[in-house]
């Protein structure tokens, strides 16, 4: 046992190598009174860190902040580095742990009316957050999922554009996406958080 933990323990600190600051035992980028171009070099380093701080910023912006940070592509710049780590595997612990951080931000972008309603303007973006399906990692497949749910709930427009998603996943991909393979990524109904 304790040797898993130093393993862990050596992994973690790789992966969350940088300037950052312990917060409820996360170790996340310190991102306080960041403006968003900041938040946007910042992605183009992808590490655990850089996520953490930016999902915790996401999570706390006010609606001007937020739209300034998806008209310079911050979400742009999620999104296709969600598809660049589901399509290489998650072979490493750090890897999988990048994905979960990255669909974490996704998350918060579309838990503000803002968001959601820029990804229903640009229906590219769901096409793209359903190509990232494509990974080994079952924890991101069931965000993932959770994530198209919400905007066929959402709006109308976004269950089409939802299952317009997952029909051109399964011609891209050559899969068979069914109900019952989605009724097994369901989190328990007792469970009741956001997105």
């Amino acid at each position: 046992m304790n040797v898993k933990l130093t393993k862990w323990g050596a992994v973690k600190d790789q992966v969350t190598r940088g300037p950052a600051t312990v917060t409820d035992g996360k170790v996340e980028a310190n991102l306080e009174n960041a403006d968003p171009e900041l938040c946007i070099r910042l992605l183009q380093v992808p590490t655990v860190v850089n996520y953490s701080g930016l999902q915790r910023w996401l999570e706390a912006s006010n609606r001007s902040w937020m739209v300034q940070f998806l008209e310079l592509q911050g979400l742009d710049l999620l999104l296709e580095a969600l598809e660049r780590l589901s399509g290489r595997g998650c072979a490493r612990i750090s890897d999988a742990l990048l994905q979960l951080t990255c669909v974490s931000c996704v998350r918060a972008i579309m838990n503000s009316s803002t968001g959601l309603h820029f990804i229903l303007d640009n229906e590219g973006y769901v096409r793209t957050l359903a190509q990232a399906l494509d990974t080994s990692n079952v924890m991101v497949k069931m965000q993932l999922f959770q994530l198209l749910a919400a905007l066929a709930v959402f709006d109308p427009r976004g269950h089409r554009l939802a299952l317009d998603a997952l029909d051109n996943y399964k011609i891209c991909h050559n899969k068979q996406l069914s109900l019952r393979r989605c009724r097994s990524y369901r989190p328990c109904p007792a469970c009741s958080h956001r997105l």
